[in-house]
């Protein structure tokens, strides 16, 4: 069995101290410890690449769109993970920025706590030969710029008729729901709500439209 580091509760981490008595980890504690300002600067991160990735799609930069399509979900995967379920301990190692800080291992737990499993990036999916993948596959890929990943950029160029249906229009609404509920969180923060408070009301936004209309149909005249 591998001894635990006496200094951070993640396990894997090699920092030889605190995260928190490292000076440069120490301002990023607080700076984004707070929930309302965490929430705040993830929003203006978020609208940013928001129009950078739009403006991409919109003028047909495919290598440069898909390869950063990993970054709002991981912003917003991470932001979850480090407001709702992280301990204090664990939110230092998050901050810092240290190793392991994998997207794999934080969605799992963001999916099962905010999403309620309904998330599907770790879904396997059928491909177009004979492999099958996930959309964490995809992101990684293009995250990677691995030559997979190239090659279908090269095939979305060649055969724009593989994009999804209207893909630009989809992917402005995806980005915009999520501005949106950073803008929502950040507002019930502000407000004074708790975390408890704010995590239920992030629950239930996540919940799709079928799970209110079953939830309607239990509810007695």
């Amino acid at each position: 069995m591998k001894r635990a580091n006496p200094h951070c509760s993640v396990a894997g981490c090699k920092t030889d101290k605190p995260h928190a008595d490292d000076p440069a980890i120490k301002a990023v504690i607080i700076e984004f410890s707070d929930p309302e300002k965490m929430t705040s600067w993830v929003l203006h991160g978020m609208a940013e690449l928001a129009y950078s990735i739009c403006r991409d799609i919109a003028e047909n930069r495919v290598f440069a769109w898909h390869t950063r399509l990993r970054q709002p979900e991981e912003l917003y995967v991470r932001t979850l993970y480090a407001l709702f379920i992280a301990d204090e301990k664990e939110l230092h190692h998050l901050l810092s920025g240290k190793r392991p800080n994998g997207l794999s291992v934080l969605y799992q737990k963001v999916n099962a706590t905010v999403f309620e499993g309904r998330g599907v990036l770790q879904t396997i999916q059928a491909g177009l030969g004979i492999d099958s993948f996930t959309p964490m596959d995809t992101l990684n890929g293009g995250a990677h710029v691995s030559f997979p990943a190239f090659l279908t950029c090269i095939g979305l160029v060649k055969h724009p008729e593989f994009m999804p249906t209207d893909f630009q229009n989809k992917y402005t609404e995806h980005m915009n729901k999520y501005c949106t509920y950073l803008q929502y969180m950040n507002d019930l923060f502000k407000a004074g709500r708790t975390k408890e408070q704010v995590l239920a009301a992030v629950v239930s936004l996540h919940r799709p439209a079928s799970y209110w209309q079953e939830k309607a149909k239990t509810v007695t005249p």
